[in-house]
């Protein structure tokens, strides 16, 4: 029987609300779900600083800006994830998944996941 109290919170770069159609470094917002063994539930649409700039470079204070307003995110949704942005997630506990599709699909893959694995995220407390 699946843990039915367990949530994560999941961030996702959409522009539209319905699909994954954004870059991380990209986007103005995330919508942030919380996902369960039965489903998700949208909380809110977060704002946040875009990290890549007009010649798609970033700094490492913006990736620790935009990595410590997502933290009590379990994981990170978006169409592409540089490999600054992904080590800077996952040193924060932040799983990262490049998955462009609607949104519904991978919540409902996200969801399975986490309930067949027994996901859990130990989050630092430094």
């Amino acid at each position: 029987m699946p843990d039915l109290t367990k949530i994560h919170r999941v961030a996702v770069a959409t522009t539209d609300g319905k699909t994954v159609n954004e870059h991380f470094g990209r986007a103005l917002s995330f919508h942030i779900y919380d996902v369960d063994a039965v489903g998700w539930t949208l909380v809110e649409k977060r704002e946040v600083k875009p990290l890549c700039e007009s010649g798609g470079g970033h700094t490492s204070d913006g990736l620790l800006s935009c990595a410590a307003s997502l933290s009590d995110c379990a994981a990170v949704v978006a169409v592409k994830i540089g490999g600054g942005a992904r080590r800077t997630l996952a040193s924060k506990d932040i799983s990262v998944f490049e998955q462009p599709d609607s949104i519904e699909n991978v919540l409902t893959k996200l969801s399975a996941y986490y309930t067949k694995t027994k996901f859990v995220t130990v989050k630092n407390d430094c």
